[in-house]
């Protein structure tokens, strides 16, 4: 039989003790007499919390794995690192899915699932990866001869894209939105072709190259890892 406490006073009782030493309170354990010493929580309990844990993220990791929920890791996956600098299978994939959505069959998305689809979806993702490389080492490079674009140069051949094509403001916005496109990133895609043609223009005028020749030997000199397969 295990030791009891009073509920009146807290005092400990002898092992079929009825009364109270302390108190003279009529103490019986079904009456109310408390065990001197609380049970521990049992094992089972733990395991339980633990199950149920498990079940959960088995359940995230299923809803990432079939694309039901975003994949938080899938931003810092890298495709490739360019003379240190990465450039992420997210940035591939949204290039990719650009592309689909540009050139799919009334803004239908390319059926992939069959062999020879996902043979082409890999081959495309590939292309996508080098040209990314390659605009990389571009910009890199034009960031080093310190060469700059401004918010009216951008303006200016903005303008002009509109001019040459009739395009009112409204026409723009639409053309915009079929290719998938928000003016913010149509100015960087802008900045960056400004970037590669001063930087081309620079350097092969100085060295009297061709710039084939020139994107040749500075594609040389980049390191490059490729991860993506």
């Amino acid at each position: 039989m295990e030791n009891l406490k009073c509920p009146q006073c807290g005092s400990d009782l002898v092992n079929g003790e009825a009364v109270c030493g302390a108190c003279g309170k009529e103490v019986k354990k079904d009456n109310g007499a408390l065990p001197s010493e609380q049970k521990k929580p049992g094992s089972k309990n733990i395991y339980a919390i633990l199950a149920v844990l498990l079940v959960i993220v088995c359940g995230a990791a299923l809803l990432m794995y079939t694309g039901l929920l975003p994949n938080p890791m899938k931003g810092l996956a890298k495709a490739a690192i360019v003379n240190g600098e990465k450039i992420s299978i997210a940035e591939v994939d949204q290039k990719l899915d650009l592309y689909k959505k540009m050139f799919g069959k009334n803004g239908q998305k390319p059926v992939s699932n069959t062999p020879e689809g996902k043979a082409a979806e890999a081959s495309m993702k590939m292309q996508i990866l080098n040209t990314l490389i390659q605009e990389k080492i571009l910009v890199m490079e034009a960031t080093n001869e310190k060469i700059t674009v401004t918010p009216q140069e951008i303006a200016e051949r903005i303008a002009t894209i509109k001019q040459r094509m009739n395009f009112s403001d409204k026409d723009f916005e639409a053309f915009l939105k079929n290719h998938a496109m928000t003016p913010t990133n149509f100015e960087k895609r802008i900045e960056k072709d400004l970037l590669i043609s001063k930087l081309i223009s620079k350097v092969t005028q100085g060295k009297g190259i061709t710039p084939d020749a020139w994107i040749g030997e500075i594609n040389k000199k980049a390191k490059v890892e490729v991860f993506l397969k």
